[in-house]
């Protein structure tokens, strides 16, 4: 019984990493998705407003020159924010799925099978427990 908890907590475990790198992917695409966005905007209307209003003093060149780095400036800060974060939540789930699954596939389930047998009267228990040992015997073999 106690392997079966140990399994069940490792799914469970596996189960919160999966749905906390799901939710980080979707964060991360929402930010790449307002960047693109913002880049579009960007191109559409805030180059032609500024370069208009810096041609006369500086030129066109110059104009645009400066409008190009507002933009790289722009896309810097944007990038920042659609990095890869550790989420200290996901890698304890999988830590703990990792020592759970460590502590079934070490376990000697003919000794399980005994000490149950010893303990208590319980027959189909003992039976699912050496046809776990058997199973287990031959995958080693």
């Amino acid at each position: 019984m106690r392997v079966l908890r140990m399994l069940g907590v490792a799914a469970q475990a596996e189960g919160i990493r999966l749905r906390r790198e799901v939710g980080g992917t979707a964060r991360r695409a929402g930010w790449i998705a307002g960047a693109a966005a913002f880049g579009v905007a960007a191109v559409a209307t805030a180059h032609i407003a500024v370069i208009a209003q810096l041609t006369p003093q500086h030129g066109i060149a110059v104009a645009a020159g400066i409008v190009a780095l507002g933009d790289l400036a722009i896309a810097g800060v944007l990038a920042l924010m659609a990095r890869r974060r550790v989420d200290p939540i996901a890698e304890e789930a999988r830590a703990l799925r990792e020592t759970m699954l460590a502590a079934v596939t070490q376990r000697d389930p003919v000794r399980d099978a005994v000490a149950l047998a010893l303990r208590s009267g319980s027959g189909p228990l003992i039976g699912a427990i050496t046809g776990q040992a058997v199973a287990s015997w031959i995958k080693r073999q």
